[in-house]
């Protein structure tokens, strides 16, 4: 049994590289985030506003369910 922690560190440290879940799925839904405040998204922004969004700006949004 070895800890997560310890899995995450890099090599050179004895760990195995594996980046930390936790960081990169945050660091990916802020992508997603920035995408979407910048316009640069083509057609899955187009479904995205359409359907969660529904004419409001990202931040101003109140709904909270989906996927």
């Amino acid at each position: 049994m070895v800890k997560w922690a310890d899995i995450c560190l890099p090599k050179d440290q004895g760990g195995l590289g594996i980046p930390a879940s936790r960081r990169m799925n945050v660091a990916l839904m802020l992508r997603w985030v920035w995408r979407i405040l910048r316009g640069d998204g083509g057609l899955w922004l187009q479904l995205i506003e359409s359907k969660y969004l529904q004419g409001q700006p990202l931040l101003a949004c109140s709904h909270s369910a989906g996927s």
